[in-house]
């Protein structure tokens, strides 16, 4: 089964067994022992323990240290491999693991004695190292987790709109857009907090995993662990598993990341004549459709896909199929047939060109930074590579099918828990009456500062394209779709992103302002996103009988901290590393504000009404919605009528996130992730399901650390310092796959290159 969400572009997806199918039970169960109360959700009952112990402290010395640790190493680490071409996120789950053996460390090492501060007396060691601890310091680390959608927008405004606020500006647009969520999250968490039907279960993996290192510590409560995770032969423990893995990985990533990057994509078919237009096209897996390219490289897959180890194979292999239909099938048609005047322009890139092959000037359109229609119409519409707007299409697909999907296998379901929301309140909702609920004025007050804030934002800087109505009507548009988002997500973990719907609503009230478009989608979409995280953080928190009041404060701080150090570091790269975000400063090109700004070009300076036109080439696109809505239909009724057959595995939802992260992303990373899973989730788990149990998702988080201090190392040591690996076969800046011609249109032209070449 699958759990789905979608982040920054990217399908995120976490194995657990039947959570699209969640099963209930008789309230009054003997999971535990006879007569002991529980969960009525099935999967919950597995997970979570039915217990708590109120003594625990929470707000301890150790939570607070490790937990602004680890926001500020998260923040920097992932903001700072943003702007590489493989950008990396750091999970969660790497301080999940961290923080348990450096709080058991700092339990037995930090006096126990008392100390008076301002009449507030503290203890820098409260006792053992409890499990309410480890959540509050992972969740206050899980701010830092995810890079700021706002601070796209900021480099955005400097690179295509020459338009840059400073530090304080930056800041002042990254909080406001932040802390938005919080305040809906807060006034729907009766909604989707407290009933047990919102059963979250990507926050099931995490919860497992929580009692799984903790299950020795009585106090914690009783956890049922499976009797197959003690079969395994090998006695290391997790934690010295991950040591060994994360160093493995560490010296691995030298190669990849500086003395060999071929390794990033075996592109072997561009090989046999690398003066072959059409092979580079076919062949390169950076710059083009990547037929039989494969990487040896975790950071190039986990920068765009989630972690092979972590989702089961069947979901990978309808990824898998999405893939191969949409990048190895249907874009060479596309291509080929010269549709969206295709040959026109290269066959993979997010760049906008103009009706000549040329790059688009914007110059040459706008004027303080908003459209002149005159000069718009002398020179040319926004053309894109067909690639690109295959893409586009199959992202309207991909909000179909989830949609059509979540109704047609679990409307149902969805429908008679909507209607008992009220009164479907568990076990855990009532241990967590024990602690004071977080007042609603907290999270109103947080609201009404941040919408302030939003709206001091645009006013306070002309430049933005937006008034204080324009902020209003985004926030309504967000409490549209937070609530049945939210809904969706938290009992069948698909999240539909209503990205190009926000950038649309801005593009039909006020067209030609691309700023304005950017800031609206985070305003309108972002705002969505970000409650919904939040939300699911506090769903964690009440599985682990974390008191709200703490939940909200850890949540605030951390942050707050994130968003300081991610502007901090977006500032120290911006003016510090050499033409930033193009191709002379690889490996800090910036794919993703490379198709950010396309989109603005595309719905911000063009506008929806003119780029899908009835009398525009692209407005087939639209249908793509449609078409996505109704696929899943005749899968679901063969499903009834074969419900034993290979047919009851196809999600096409799945399927159409296949296609997601492309471009930018390369797509040799699809066959290896594929591969892996396939060994990891298939293979090993079915023969040597004790081993999996225990290694697998410690495995993934060990690559992903690994693979960031490596990267960070080289660096500051080396990149930073000019110490560059010297060029050879391996290690070829010009094209990193050696795939030379890739970048070429149809004619042998790359006008990108000329345009750099001529400046």
């Amino acid at each position: 089964m699958e759990v789905t969400q979608q982040k920054d572009g990217k399908a995120d997806l976490v194995d657990l067994a039947d959570a699209l199918s969640l099963k209930e039970k008789t309230l009054s169960v003997d999971s535990l022992e006879d007569n002991v109360e529980d969960s009525p959700i099935l999967e919950v009952r597995a997970s979570v323990p039915p217990t708590d112990d109120p003594s625990l402290p929470t707000r301890t010395f150790r939570a607070w240290f490790l937990g602004i640790f680890f926001t500020i190493v998260l923040a920097f680490v992932n903001q700072f491999f943003w702007f590489r071409d493989n950008p990396l996120t750091i999970r969660v789950m790497v301080a999940q693991l961290l923080a348990y053996p450096l709080g058991k460390l700092m339990a037995r090492v930090l006096p126990t004695h008392t100390f008076s501060l301002f009449g507030y007396k503290f203890s820098l060691n409260s006792g053992p190292f409890n499990i309410k601890e480890h959540v509050l310091i992972t969740i206050m680390a899980n701010t830092g987790a995810t890079t700021f959608a706002a601070i796209d927008i900021i480099v955005i405004q400097d690179l295509y709109y020459h338009d840059n606020w400073g530090f304080g500006g930056g800041l002042l647009l990254v909080i406001s857009t932040q802390f938005v969520g919080y305040g809906f999250a807060g006034a729907l968490r009766r909604f989707l907090v407290r009933p047990a039907s919102m059963v979250w279960p990507v926050n099931l993996v995490n919860a497992t995993l929580f009692h799984t290192l903790h299950r020795r510590n009585t106090a914690n409560g009783d956890l049922r662990v499976s009797d197959s995770e003690e079969t395994t032969s090998w006695k290391i423990s997790r934690n010295m598993f991950f040591l060994f893995v994360s160093t493995l990985s560490f010296l691995y990533y030298w190669f990849p990341g500086y003395i060999f990057p071929l390794l990033t994509s075996i592109s072997w078919l561009c090989w046999i004549n690398k003066d072959s237009l059409l092979l580079n096209q076919l062949g390169s897996g950076l710059k083009g459709i990547g037929y039989l390219s494969f990487t040896l490289d975790w950071s190039s897959m986990s920068a765009w896909l989630p972690s092979p180890l972590a989702i089961p194979w069947w979901a990978q292999a309808n990824m898998l199929a999405g893939f191969v239909f949409f990048v190895w099938i249907l874009i060479p048609i596309m291509y080929y047939t010269n549709r969206y005047d295709g040959k026109l322009f290269p066959i993979y890139n997010t760049k906008t060109y103009d009706n000549t092959g040329l790059p688009y000037d914007l110059s040459r359109v706008l004027i303080n930074n908003s459209l002149d229609e005159q000069k718009y119409n002398d020179y040319s519409p926004v053309r894109i590579t067909a690639f690109f707007a295959t893409m586009y299409g199959q992202g309207l697909c991909a909000l179909g099918a989830i949609v059509s999907h979540a109704i047609l296998y679990h409307g149902k379901d969805i429908w008679n828990r909507i209607r008992r929301a009220k009164s479907d309140e568990d076990i855990h909702a009532r241990l967590m009456d024990s602690y004071p609920e977080c007042p609603d004025w907290w999270y109103a007050a947080t609201f009404v500062i941040a919408c302030g804030l939003s709206i001091l934002t645009v006013e306070l800087y002309p430049s933005s394209d937006m008034t204080w109505w324009h902020v209003l009507v985004a926030m309504c548009l967000a409490a549209i779709w937070t609530l049945p988002i939210g809904i969706l997500t938290a009992i069948t973990s698909q999240a539909p992103s209503i990205s190009m719907i926000s950038e649309w609503v801005f593009g039909v009230i006020s067209p030609g302002r691309p700023i304005g478009n950017m800031i609206f989608k985070t305003y309108g979409f972002i705002t969505v996103q970000q409650a919904i995280l939040f939300t699911q953080d506090l769903k964690l928190g009440h599985y682990m009988k974390i008191p709200p009041r703490d939940m909200f404060i850890f949540q605030m701080v951390g942050t707050m901290a994130a968003a300081l150090v991610s502007m901090g570091t977006t500032s120290y790269l911006m003016n510090n590393i050499e033409n930033i975000c193009t191709e002379a400063a690889y490996p800090f090109t910036c794919p993703s504000a490379s198709l950010f700004g396309a989109s603005s070009v595309v719905w911000g300076v063009v506008g929806p009404l003119k780029f899908l036109s009835p009398s525009s080439m692209y407005y087939p696109i639209v249908w793509f919605f449609f078409i996505g809505f109704v696929i899943p239909l005749p899968f679901w009724l063969l499903a009834r009528k074969y419900p034993n057959s290979w047919v009851k595995d196809v999600n096409m939802a799945a399927f159409m996130l296949g296609g997601g992260p492309y471009p930018p992303a390369g797509t040799s990373i699809m066959p290896t992730w594929a591969l892996i899973g396939f060994v990891f989730n298939f293979v090993i788990k079915r023969r040597h399901f004790g081993w999996w149990s225990k290694y697998n998702y410690v495995m993934s988080a060990a690559l992903d650390a690994g693979v960031a201090i490596s990267a960070l190392v080289i660096f500051f040591a080396l990149q930073n310092n000019g110490i560059k690996m010297p060029e050879w076969w391996g290690n070829n800046p010009s094209s990193i796959d050696q795939c030379p011609r890739v970048t070429q249109n149809w004619a042998g032209r790359d006008t990108y290159a000329e345009k750099a070449a001529a400046q």
